[in-house]
């Protein structure tokens, strides 16, 4: 099954699936997160209402963490207005008597916070509003886009053209900004590979740049620019606000094709061996998704492990790789069996594919509510560790997250995103109800043991959650540049 820009892949029906309300939409509001009118339908607090200054109004988040107090949220509506709020901050830092800020893209980090300042006071900084998309370059590959700027409207605006943008498997309503400097995980490389340059607003309300930007007169995209590369010192990092960023846009390929293979759980060593092993040669490229029994039922697979393998390029070149992968999988002894075409269907394909979804469809199946709605809804904590690409560390991860499991918590949705051939990325998904307080203390308890069990085998988070900063110091030259940024605490300490 096919998805080409400008063609949809054959349809199929698939049956019911793990939070998928029908097709319906969210199983709150019945939208898909795009407009509000629903949310205020259901009584929801709108985003554009006013924040109070000295309560906890960086509203409810999906992770139920202990309670920050929020000094005040502020929208600013431009770059002019956040350099206003950051000087005026920066004068009163100077004096001792200020409240650091904590900027957020549009705060839609579930599972790990949402918009949540790790430690009491600060004030919520909210970049929503400033959601232009600058500039579009299809000859040079880029993209310069805002905070506010939302992974779906940006593959909107490409629709038809030579070019796409690396999607996440996330909701289309999350930020392109806030996953960058997050350092997410896109369909077909790290979103760390997507950054070319940023503007940046810093503590002491100066307005600069680093990286490449379309004014300087280059005639090819430079992410590390010239001299010493700066870019990824403002990435998961709390020294400065970042206004706008270069983002690195991918060539649309002639055709993109996801092969779904299925799994048993007593496989799991051998299929990820497998998988390993075809990527280290070069038969797949290392943007695998491999899916537990859990999570595999978003795609309507039940009872099974669940790999999505995705070949792109030349029409030629994806029907050879295509056959070869069959005919490996089939191969006597293979840990793989041919799941159905349901498996990876129209909107896996059109992920895939850089193609926007208005709908939201994936992430209302794997959520059951829209982008709106969620944090207030649906109970969800995330813990993210990176393991090797073997199958014994694979199973060995799998063996602690079973047993790290703490009263009411449930059997939690697992996927394994391929970084290279020697790294897996893992998103444990904890849900929970969040009206329950009991299951909201047995998944948070959870989540310790998990950061306990895996740090204690070396197996870190790369995106911590605010109950879980990373510790400091970090060492000399972490805390000497931190200090040299910001001497007087412009910005709150954040999880990094």
């Amino acid at each position: 099954m096919t998805t080409v820009p400008g063609r949809s892949a054959p349809s199929s029906t698939a049956p019911a699936v793990i939070g998928d309300p029908g097709g319906h939409g969210c199983l709150r509001c019945g939208g898909n997160g795009a407009g509000n009118g629903a949310a205020r339908a259901e009584g929801l607090a709108p985003e554009d209402a006013p924040a109070r200054a000295g309560t906890d109004d960086a509203a409810v988040e999906s992770g139920r963490f202990r309670a920050r107090r929020v000094a005040a949220v502020l929208r600013p509506e431009s770059v002019e207005d956040v350099v206003r709020i950051v000087r005026d901050t920066a004068v009163r830092a100077a004096t001792g008597a200020h409240t650091p800020l904590h900027p957020v893209s549009t705060g839609r980090n579930w599972g790990l916070g949402s918009g949540r300042p790790v430690e009491e006071g600060a004030a919520v900084l909210d970049l929503s509003r400033l959601d232009r998309v600058r500039a579009i370059d299809l000859r040079k590959g880029y993209a310069v886009v805002e905070p506010g700027v939302t992974q779906g409207e940006l593959a909107g605006q490409l629709v038809g053209s030579t070019r796409m943008f690396n999607l996440t498997g996330a909701s289309q309503h999350t930020s392109v900004v806030g996953n960058v400097l997050e350092r997410g995980v896109g369909l077909h490389r790290g979103r760390a590979d997507d950054l070319a340059g940023l503007e940046l607003v810093l503590p002491d309300g100066t307005l600069t740049r680093c990286g490449w930007w379309p004014d300087e007169h280059s005639s090819t995209v430079q992410p590390h620019g010239r001299g010493p590369s700066l870019n990824h010192l403002f990435t998961q990092s709390a020294t400065a606000v970042v206004t706008a960023a270069v983002v690195r846009l991918l060539p649309r390929p002639e055709e993109v094709r996801v092969l779904p293979l299925a799994f048993s759980e007593t496989e799991l060593p051998a299929a990820v061996d497998t998988l390993r092993s075809w990527t280290a040669q070069r038969l797949i490229p290392p943007t695998t998704k491999i899916y537990n029994s859990v999570a595999a039922r978003t795609y309507g697979v039940q009872d099974r492990f669940l790999a999505h393998v995705c070949l792109t390029g030349d029409t030629g070149l994806v029907e050879a790789h295509a056959r070869l992968v069959a005919e490996r999988a089939d191969r006597h002894g293979s840990p793989f069996t041919p799941a159905p075409r349901h498996t990876a269907d129209e909107h896996v394909h059109r992920a895939y594919a850089g193609l926007p979804d208005p709908d939201d469809t994936l992430f209302l199946r794997k959520t059951g509510h829209c982008a709106r709605c969620l944090d207030t809804a649906r109970g969800l904590l995330m813990f993210l560790p990176v393991v090797p690409f073997r199958g014994s560390a694979v199973a060995r991860a799998a063996e602690l997250i079973g047993a790290a499991l703490q009263g009411r918590t449930g059997a939690p949705g697992v996927t394994m995103n391929v970084l290279d051939a020697d790294t897996v990325d893992h998103v444990v998904t904890l849900g929970f109800s969040p009206r329950d307080a009991q299951a909201v203390s047995d998944a948070h308890r959870t989540l310790d043991r998990l950061h306990q069990a895996f740090a204690a085998e070396g197996h870190h988070p790369y995106r911590p959650d605010i109950d879980h900063p990373l510790p400091r110091p970090r060492g000399v030259l972490h805390e000497r540049l931190s200090r040299a940024l910001d001497p007087d605490g412009v910005f709150a300490r954040g999880r990094y």
